[in-house]
């Protein structure tokens, strides 16, 4: 049985971390071979902020999803992991694999893609079906836009999240 530290909110934090580990670590066909607690290292919180349009199959409206101006970020052997909340019961988060690039990526398509987890509630779902936009490096460490289709058919659209250079 796998245990993984979370991180933020309480008990709800980066809890697909092991989940992209294993996705990861399957793209370069080693063996994922390590103490997921240990290697987990503190989260930082940096400047920042994610934005998405979230349109549910039952609403008549999109619901705004909006977190800054900080994001939490940890990084892990093979991945920059990158979280928000809204305070209200939904989050994001972003995984992008260490030495991504800048570029345009699909989203759920391979295994090295970059992931993107919408977390509701007690669910959470990961977007397939959708693209990435990614630019690394420059005056910030991360900015993209995304959009997508998660698990649940919720429909995610207007994505955008950038996070600033760690300070001092």
């Amino acid at each position: 049985m796998l245990v993984a530290e979370t991180y933020w909110p309480i008990g709800r934090g980066f809890i697909a971390a092991p989940v992209a580990l294993a996705h990861f670590a399957k793209a370069d066909r080693a063996p994922l071979s390590m103490n997921r607690k240990r290697n987990i290292q503190m989260k930082s919180v940096r400047a920042g902020h994610l934005r998405a349009d979230l349109i549910a199959q039952s609403a008549s409206e999109p619901l705004a999803f909006r977190a800054a101006p900080t994001l939490d970020y940890f990084e892990q052997p093979g991945l920059h992991c990158l979280g928000a909340s809204n305070g209200q019961d939904k989050a994001f988060y972003v995984y992008l694999p260490r030495g991504i690039e800048s570029g345009r990526f699909h989203l759920g398509l391979s295994e090295r893609s970059p992931m993107i987890i919408h977390v509701t509630g007690d669910s959470e779902a990961e977007l397939y079906r959708g693209a990435l936009e990614l630019t690394v490096g420059g005056d910030a460490q991360f900015a993209g836009s995304f959009r997508g289709l998660d698990a649940e058919g919720i429909e995610v659209e207007n994505g955008s999240f950038r996070l600033e250079h760690a300070s001092g």
